[in-house]
């Protein structure tokens, strides 16, 4: 039986887009926030919405033991239930040319797949942790037109 392997496709860079930021700023600060305290929150937002990454991977020969909500970073000086978690997870065609599920559902049954997430405050100098054990990540780039259309950023507070 083939052991289970995860490759690391592609880690992308999040657009923030001058739009982006809006919705963000709205969803966490809402309407009422002092004038004196925007600059402060617009910044926050920022760097909230520029530490985002879409991390595509290459799962072959899955297995029992794989679960998406294993991929994650580890954090110093934070409990290991607190560190960042895969969020808007899309289980794409071998080609990452179509879904193989709709969105938010669970992974398919298949034994080979991309699996394409974002995770929050990404760490480029550390390894990706995975079912399968720890991975290092390729330098990240903008994202392909591909995966913006498949896997869509979307706000969250």
């Amino acid at each position: 039986m083939p052991q289970p392997h995860i490759e690391v496709l592609g880690v992308y860079r999040l657009a923030v887009s001058d739009e982006l930021l809006q919705e963000q700023f709205h969803i966490l600060y809402g309407d009422d926030l002092p004038e004196w305290e925007i600059p402060l929150a617009k910044q926050l937002c920022v760097d909230q919405l520029e530490s985002v990454v879409l991390i595509e991977t290459l799962i072959k020969d899955r297995d029992s033991q794989f679960r998406v909500s294993d991929f994650t970073q580890p954090q110093d000086g934070i409990p290991r239930d607190s560190w960042q978690a895969p969020w808007a997870e899309a289980y794409l065609s071998l080609d990452g040319e179509s879904l193989l599920v709709k969105r938010w559902s669970e992974p398919p049954q298949d034994e080979h797949f991309r699996c394409a997430f974002f995770l929050h405050f990404y760490q480029p100098e550390k390894p990706l942790r995975t079912s399968y054990g720890e991975l290092i990540c390729p330098p990240s780039k903008d994202m392909p037109t591909r995966l913006k259309q498949l896997v869509p950023f979307e706000p969250v507070d």
